[in-house]
Parts: structure tokens; sequence; C-alpha cells
């Protein structure tokens, strides 16, 4: 009988031992988790930050190009492709309509140079006159 306490003193010092192991080893993988969960956290931070960083530079770079001449000269080609085009689509829906109307003065003729009009105008019409004038309200100026 003393035998058998003996094991069970020892049993129970042995499973003493493994539930310290246990309870050391639970600590430690919380810590790990709450380590990677803090980690996770600042990584969902920096993208957050990193994705409003290439949104400001992208909207700078926009409003650089909008100010740019490159920009000006887009839309001045654009808007003379969709002149032409459109001015196509209309001589061809003219011809189509008006099959008899002749319309070869639309044709541009690359010989003939382009001058200034022989039309006279009244040259006073023309003139810009500058008379003093009263100032009837104040505007504020911005602030």
């Amino acid at each position: 009988m003393e035998e058998k306490m003996m094991e069970n003193d020892s049993l129970q010092g042995a499973l003493q031992k493994e539930e310290l192991v246990l309870i050391g080893l639970k600590v430690a993988l919380a810590l790990k988790e709450k380590k990677k969960k803090e980690a996770e956290i600042k990584i969902a931070e920096l993208k957050v930050r990193m994705s409003k960083s290439i949104l400001e530079v992208a909207a700078q770079a926009m409003e650089e190009f909008k100010a740019s001449f490159e920009i000006t000269d887009l839309n001045i080609a654009f808007g003379q492709k969709a002149f032409i085009k459109g001015f196509k689509l209309c001589k061809g829906r003219m011809v189509w309509r008006f099959p008899k109307l002749d319309l070869n003065f639309l044709e541009e003729e690359p010989d003939k140079k382009v001058g200034p009009s022989g039309a006279t105008s009244d040259p006073s019409l023309a003139e810009v006159i500058f008379e003093s004038f009263v100032l009837v309200a104040e505007v504020p100026e911005p602030m």
C-alpha cells in the first residue's frame, strides 16, 4: 500500500509538472497570438496609409497633367478629330438625303493657299473706345 501511495505521489508530481508546462505553453501561445493580431492591425493600418498616399500622389499627378500644355494639346487634337468626324458624318448624311446636291465646294484644294479675305470692313467699327467710368459698387476682396 505504501508503494501505491508513493507511486500515486510521484504521478501527482508528474501531473503537476505537466500542468505547469501546459500553462506555460498556453501563455506563450496567447502572447504569440496577441503579437500576431497586433502585427495584422499594423499591416492593415500601413495598407490604408499606403493607399491614401497613392491616391494623393495620383490626384496630384492628375492635377499637374491637367495644368500642363500636353493636356491642352490633347484637348485640341481631340476637338479637331471630333469636328472632322462630325463634319464627315454630316456630309455623308447630306449626300444620302440630297443626292443631287453638289457638295464639291466643301472639298479642300491642296494647291490653293488660304490668305486674308478680300472683304472690306469699316475700321471705325473695330476701334475700342475707353471712356471714363464711375464706380457703382465696391466688391469686397476675398480673404
